[in-house]
């Protein structure tokens, strides 16, 4: 039944990373022209808007007492953080190095479970953290002439707190739907996307307005199907399966913006697939 379970939540792990994917290449394209604040704050409302219509045809209740326990308001606290450091990244990096770079969790994970969780973690899973960041180093490819090679710190921050989170995501009462604890995420996205206001904001046109309504699509889709994925099936066994949209991104960055990776850049996307898949073995093993 488990084997089962675990199929499924990685067919889900796919499918919602590459929502996720789609929908990041959206607003690094909108980037061009808006704020990162204020398309997080209009394609939240759109979000919002879509997940109360899904929540009343579902008929279960669109802000619960249950919703404010603080294992659920301290995930979307989490996902407001993890959205400021990603974006801001995925607009100052190619879009294929941002998701690669935020791809880092397990070797985050490994660092905080043996810091914070005072797991023990064996040598050989401290030797892939150091190649892990070596690979890091070689997709980062800091020898480029590039004024935005710092920004590689962002995704990678994302990263540290992606680990955080997931850490805490399943003390949030069972009671509480997929549907309902990104809800909570949405709304909380969206408010922090609503205060820089002050900082300036640009009149939208149809299209980018069309953009956003996709984006929000997307956005809602892999919200929810990464919740069911991270209550449905082990996280050692779902997690390898994150790697499976670094192929779209790369794709869709040749494709809309001309990014061709580095042959550094290809090498260490090798190496961090296989460090994070070594570190999630091994951790079955307990090794």
């Amino acid at each position: 039944m488990q084997d089962s379970q675990n199929f499924k939540s990685a067919l889900f792990m796919m499918l919602s990373l590459s929502l996720f994917t789609c929908g990041d290449a959206i607003i690094k394209f909108l980037s061009d022209d808006l704020p990162i604040g204020q398309i997080l704050f209009v394609r939240g409302i759109l979000v919002c808007l879509l997940f109360s219509l899904l929540l009343t045809f579902k008929r279960q209740q669109i802000l619960p007492k249950e919703a404010w326990n603080r294992w659920n308001l301290l995930r979307s606290v989490f996902e407001v953080a993890i959205a400021g450091c990603y974006l801001t990244g995925l607009v100052l990096l190619p879009l294929a190095t941002a998701i690669i770079l935020v791809f880092c969790g397990p070797i985050m994970l490994t660092i905080l479970a043996a810091t914070v969780l005072k797991e023990q973690v064996g040598w050989r899973r401290w030797s892939a953290v150091v190649i892990g960041f070596i690979g890091v180093l070689l997709v980062a490819d800091l020898q480029r002439d590039s004024l935005n090679s710092w920004a590689v710190i962002l995704p990678l921050t994302a990263a540290f707190i992606t680990a955080l989170r997931d850490i805490f995501v399943r003390n949030i009462p069972s009671v509480l739907s997929s549907s309902q604890i990104a809800f909570t995420t949405a709304w909380m996205v969206t408010l922090a996307g609503l205060s820089t206001l002050p900082f300036g904001w640009q009149a939208l046109n149809s299209q980018q307005l069309w953009l956003l309504a996709i984006a929000s699509l997307f956005i809602m889709g892999a919200y929810t199907t990464y919740i069911i994925t991270t209550r449905m099936g082990e996280l050692s066994f779902v997690a390898p399966f994150k790697y499976s949209s670094i192929p779209l991104a790369m794709l869709i960055g040749y494709l809309v913006w001309g990014d061709i990776p580095s042959g550094n850049s290809i090498l260490g996307t090798a190496v961090i697939i296989a460090s994070g898949m070594f570190i999630l073995l091994r951790k079955r093993v307990k090794g």
